[in-house]
């Protein structure tokens, strides 16, 4: 890795005392202020370690320009630092609900109801923007990839710092549900610097994978909550054991694209290093999460389907109901209720209740040429109904409709 001007002047213990000196200022300042402000508090915290950085390359005389590289990037760097990044983030999902059901408590994190609270705790989507993604983009890698990772650049093996600076992203988000999601990403974002010297790609790559995940926490906690699926002042939806089994099959599935885009991102950002057998890994692997995930889904289905149904009926007008899909629950505990549509154009609904009337849940289809719904109930013994509910441009149509409902 390329070194900085005064590199003698900096020790990679001194990384190790500065990391620690982050987590002090962290625990210390950062986490009552976002305790007590909620999203300022998070504002202030990011700010708090922009400022160390800055601080520390003054104290020691460090450029600012070389403890912060930012430099003109070319496409081809830019593309391979955004496979690299998000296909640490496919397997890092993987890792999440791994985490979840071997250790069910780290669902219990202040940073998960914390995080949630953000998303869908009524703030503007600009302004969750600009807190869980922007800065964090800014903040985070100045101090980790700027200040922390200078005093390694000696460190003559690439690998041990990529290591190194992992594992301290990893304990820096204080959450055993996220710490190996974390240490893979501090690792690309790490690998990124190391081998371009450009923290602008590094900073890009963070705010997009931070954009993309918000984004799409908040789109989904607002549909929810417009369906009436979550009261509007609920923050999101609580996480389980359960749901984190029920979405490990499906991570697995998405993720066999990880090992493709890991290899195109480190072919792109080191192309001299790269070997066309490095393709042939990530084949196996894929192959392997292909077939994990398939063992998975069956395994969460395998004598726990509580009722199945197929049905297709013309819709003569708007907002009517369909008949009844009855189920009956036996033993309290979490039941999923998965919904797939086919020639189904306009809107729908799916709508759950007791038999007595009583409401359960109201939610929307996911909208693509297939129109999906899955959701995970927490039910009470007894009998259910679920009914489609067809809404603006559903007339005329000839939709047809698999519900199957799980024990979780």
């Amino acid at each position: 890795m390329q070194q900085v001007t005064n590199q003698q002047k900096l020790k990679p213990w001194m990384g190790f005392v500065l990391f620690a000196v982050v987590m002090i200022v962290f625990r210390f300042a950062g986490a009552p202020l976002q305790v007590m402000w909620g999203l300022p508090g998070l504002v202030a915290t990011e700010l708090e370690f922009l400022v160390l950085a800055i601080v520390y390359a003054l104290v020691f005389r460090i450029p600012v320009k070389e403890m912060f590289p930012i430099r003109k990037f070319s496409a081809r760097d830019f593309f391979g630092s955004v496979c690299l990044g998000f296909g640490g983030v496919l397997f890092g999902l993987i890792s999440v609900a791994l985490v979840g059901i071997i250790y069910p408590k780290s669902l219990e994190g202040g940073d998960v109801q914390a995080i949630q609270s953000y998303i869908g705790g009524g703030v503007g989507y600009l302004i969750m923007i600009f807190a869980m993604a922007i800065l964090p983009a800014v903040c985070e890698e100045a101090i980790h990839r700027g200040a922390i990772i200078a005093n390694f650049r000696a460190i003559k093996k690439d690998w041990v710092i990529v290591l190194i600076m992992g594992l301290f992203f990893g304990i820096f988000h204080l959450s055993t549900l996220r710490f190996i999601n974390t240490a893979i990403m501090g690792a690309c974002l790490t690998y990124i610097v190391v081998k371009k010297n450009n923290l602008i790609l590094s900073m890009i790559t963070h705010f997009l994978i931070n954009f993309v995940s918000s984004t799409m926490s908040f789109l989904s906690t607002f549909s929810m909550k417009q369906s009436g699926a979550l009261p509007e002042n609920a923050p999101a939806v609580q996480m389980t054991a359960a749901t984190m089994k029920a979405a490990l099959g499906l991570y697995l599935w998405i993720g066999i694209a990880a090992p493709f885009l890991i290899v195109i991102g480190l072919m792109l950002l080191n192309p001299e290093s790269h070997k066309k057998i490095r393709f042939l890994f990530a084949g196996i692997t894929a192959a392997v999460m292909f077939a994990g995930g398939m063992a998975v889904n069956i395994s969460n289905t395998n004598g726990r389907q509580v009722a199945q149904s197929n049905f297709s009926y013309q819709v003569m007008a708007e907002n009517t109901e369909s008949l009844p899909v009855t189920f009956n629950v036996e033993e309290e505990g979490y039941y999923t209720v998965s919904v797939v549509a086919v020639n189904a154009k306009g809107e729908y609904f799916i709508r759950i209740e007791k038999d007595d009337g009583e409401f359960i849940s109201r939610v929307d289809f996911s909208q693509g040429a297939i129109l999906t719904s899955s959701q995970q109930l927490d039910l009470e013994p007894g009998s259910y109904n679920i009914f489609i509910i067809n809404g603006n441009g559903s007339i005329g149509e000839h939709p047809t409709f698999s519900v199957q409902v799980n024990r979780s």
